[in-house]
This record gives C-alpha cells, structure tokens and sequence, in this order.
C-alpha cells in the first residue's frame, strides 16, 4: 500500500458506520475499564465477518466501527447487507459470554452508503490510507438516523438501488434532511426476512 496512495485518488466503495447502541449508558453501568474490555470484545468477534464478506476495517473510532469495501466487492452476494446481519448473529452465537460477563448483549446500529471517495496517505510521523468525501459523512448521517427511526440498519437509496435484496425486507422511511446537507436523501430500512 506503501506509495500506491501518495497521489490521492478516486474509488467507488461503500462505507458502514457501525456504532454500539446505548453506550452511554453502558459505559455508566459498567466504568470506563470493563466499557473498554467489552468494546475490545465486540471488535474481536467483528474479526471473522470481516474476512468473509470481503469488508476492511477502516478504523475505529469509540464504541463504532467504520467498515468499507470495493464497491463490486460489497455489491456481490448483497455482502455490506449479509456483514450486518452475520455481525448480529455473531453476538447472538456468544451471548452466554457477554451475559456472563457484562450482564447484557451488545447490539449494534448501522448507517450505510456509497459512492466515489478521495483516497489518501496522509501524515507524516505517522502515515496513514485516509478516505475523503460526501460518502463518508452521508453514512454517519444516515446511521444517527437509526434511534430516531426505531430501526437497526439504514442505507442510503443510491445503496439501495445498486443492490438486490430479494432475500430482506425493505422500508421507504422518506426523504429526509440529513444534518449539514443541502438536499435531502432517501433512506431504507433494511430486515432480516
């Protein structure tokens, strides 16, 4: 990767904004150091679902992830979809763990988008791949959407328009004025059938 982003550049990708519901008032119920442990917990059981559905971490940032693909790659199969669902089924499978151990089971939100992103090597003393663009911040949007909705996936309709999805049931939740956007965006619940 070294020098292959020294020039910045133009990709397609699909961003998720994967974040930890109620974590304030986890963190409160468990102290910052076990709050810690659980968050190392939940990104190691992400491990594994990364791999398989083709996904990248692209950082964490707190309690929430941000994950990324090629577009093609998170296209194929509906896998920035099928992520989402196998991440939730990952928890599920060790909820006796997280129960035993922190007296609940996470659960997680996600916004998802896509679309043409700058990327980057930024930083000097401590270089790294940066990704710049609408994209970006339109899926963080679209993920704080998620409470106000009652729902635990979102995406954006031009997401929802370069997928399949037969096999999920998907909601119209309207045209909505994301914060710090001028037009508003179109957004799609996304559930397991």
């Amino acid at each position: 990767i070294s020098g292959r982003y020294h020039n910045p550049r133009e990709e397609d990708r699909i961003f998720m904004f994967l974040d930890l519901k109620s974590s304030t008032t986890i963190a409160e119920k468990l102290g910052h150091l076990k709050f810690s442990r659980l968050i190392q917990d939940c990104f190691y059981d992400l491990t594994d679902v990364v791999k398989n559905y083709n996904a990248e971490i692209y950082q964490y940032v707190g309690d929430e992830a941000v994950i990324t693909w090629q577009l093609n790659d998170g296209l194929t199969h509906d896998n920035c979809i099928r992520f989402y669902f196998a991440y939730k089924e990952q928890l599920l499978k060790r909820s006796n763990y997280y129960e035993k151990h922190y007296g609940l089971l996470p659960q997680f939100k996600a916004g998802i988008n896509c679309g043409k992103v700058t990327v980057a090597e930024v930083g000097e003393v401590k270089t790294e791949i940066a990704y710049h663009g609408d994209v970006l911040n339109t899926s963080a949007r679209i993920q704080s959407m998620c409470n106000e909705f009652g729902k635990e996936l979102l995406i954006s309709e031009f997401l929802k328009d370069e997928l399949d999805l037969s096999g999920f049931k998907v909601s119209n939740m309207g045209e909505i004025m994301l914060k710090g956007k001028i037009k508003p965006v179109i957004i799609y619940s996304v559930e397991q059938k």
